[in-house]
Parts: C-alpha cells; structure tokens; sequence
C-alpha cells in the first residue's frame, strides 16, 4: 500500500515537470503602414553583405525578428520603383548583435544580489546608392543604427526574447527615420 501511494505520487511529480512552458509569438516588423517612398528607377535590389551569426558571441541570428531581416522588410515595405531606368541598390553591410559578458557579484554579496550579467550590442548599417542614367543622375547614403541594452543574471529565456524583440523594434524606428532624412537630403532627384 506505500509502495502503490509512492508510485502515484511519483507519477504526479513527473507530471508536474512535463508541463509545458508557453513559448510567445512575436509579430513580424513591418512598414506597411507607412506610404511608399516613389523613386526615378526602373529597379530597386537589396543585398544582404552580412549574414546572422549563431555562434558566440553573435547572437543576431537567435533574434525573434533578426535586425538582417527587418531592415530589408523596411527596403520592400517603403520603396518603389516607378522610373523607366536606373537602380537603387540597398545594402546591409551589418546587422549583427553581440553578447557581452557583464562581470556579476561573488560571494555572499553574490548570492543575495541580482546583477546585470550580459549586454546585448546591436550594430545596423545600411547603404543605399542609386544611378540613373538616362537622366544622369546618382547619389549614395550611409545609415548607422545602434542599441545596447543589458538584462539580469536571471531572467528567463522567453523574457530575453522579449528584451531582443524590444530591441529590433526600437532600432526599426530609428533604421526609418535616418532612411528618410538621408533619402531627402541625399536623393532629391530621385524623388517623385
């Protein structure tokens, strides 16, 4: 009779440990909401030059939504071609994110304390370049986008999750902003 009461409660601790951990859906980072922005070419490409890492310290390429991916999200929901020749060439020539570890308390210190244990650093740059050359024209721009952002010793997977999707959403609003004002101060003629 103890055994048959050990055993249920055996199967009941089991049990308890089977429960499955709900796992967040994140949204796509899109611009679609946004008006597109007309340019004087027959063509718009976009190269990806970097490529997300997953190994250490990159961390890009474990991102809900990676930077890589929303950046060129940003190239195909804004801009369109509505010229008759020339291109615009939209490069991502970094999208990375690095962990860095962050030096935590020891001891007992250490053992009452929650401390910061790793910084995320996220550089984005894109460059966009554009020619025409039946109305002879071109222009370039650089963009650089950048965020930091640290968690503590003890946060939870899909709450890290949560920090880098935070991340990618602020950078997203910063990446549509510069694109903007660098299209308007660099690429007048290509305007329409």
């Amino acid at each position: 009779m103890i055994r048959r009461g050990f055993l249920i409660l055996m199967a009941g601790l089991l049990a308890a440990c089977t429960t499955p951990v709900s796992v967040p859906r994140y949204a796509d980072i899109t611009f679609a909401h946004l008006p597109k922005i007309k340019l004087d070419v027959a063509k718009i490409t976009v190269v990806e030059a970097y490529q997300n890492q997953t190994t250490a310290p990159n961390v890009d390429g474990e991102f809900p939504v990676p930077p890589m991916q929303m950046a060129a999200q940003w190239a195909k929901d804004r801009l369109e071609p509505v010229g008759t020749s020339g291109e615009l060439i939209f490069t991502i020539k970094d999208a990375s994110v690095v962990e860095v570890p962050l030096k935590t308390s020891t001891g007992l210190t250490g053992l009452v304390t929650v401390d910061q244990a790793q910084r995320y650093d996220a550089h984005l740059v894109v460059e966009m370049s554009a020619q025409n050359p039946d109305a002879g024209t071109t222009a370039a721009s650089a963009t650089t986008v950048e965020r930091k952002r640290s968690v503590a010793e003890d946060i939870t997977l899909n709450e890290r999750e949560g920090v880098w999707y935070k991340m990618t959403e602020e950078m997203a609003v910063d990446l549509n902003k510069q694109l903007e004002g660098g299209l308007n101060q660099f690429f007048g003629a290509f305007l329409r």
